[in-house]
């Protein structure tokens, strides 16, 4: 894949992570009735400043790499693609179970007291947009991975 191509990849996820961002500052300063909950979009007990500034810094390190990609340049040293790659798959593996978890605990599919009811498993807009971002450490690790060594 070319190097505008991971870029697109990337900013595509970047924007889908700047919608759900700006979706959550949205609804909690001014509360409109169209959007999801203030509750729906907390995905855990993080105070919504804490959490912002940690999204704010996510899109910085996101549009940082996108903007390396289109340049066609390195985005992290080549020792740090296997990890990172791993750490991508394990992160999509685990939202990817939340996920399923909390929507066959909702359907009743574990029982009625099951772990899934807990908030952690049903906090859906929040899992997916941790499948976006796990998205996104996956194609950074690709990106990279096709790099040509000798410009590392």
């Amino acid at each position: 894949m070319s190097d505008s191509r991971f870029a697109a990849a990337s900013l595509a996820l970047g924007l889908a992570f700047l919608a759900r961002v700006a979706g959550q500052a949205v609804q909690r300063w001014w509360g409109f009735g169209f959007l999801p909950s203030q509750d729906a979009w907390q995905g855990s007990s993080l105070p919504f400043p804490a959490l912002f500034t940690a999204q704010v810094v996510i899109l910085v390190i996101i549009a940082t790499a996108t903007l390396r990609m289109r340049a066609g340049r390195s985005i992290f040293g080549r020792r740090w693609v296997r990890p990172i790659a791993w750490f991508g798959a394990l992160y999509l593996t685990v939202m990817a179970a939340r996920l399923v978890i909390g929507l066959l605990g909702d359907a009743g599919a574990l029982g009625d007291d099951s772990f899934a009811a807990g908030k952690w498993f049903t906090a859906y807009l929040p899992t997916s947009f941790h499948l976006v971002l796990a998205l996104e450490v996956m194609v950074f690790a690709a990106y990279q991975r096709s790099r040509p060594q000798h410009l590392d």
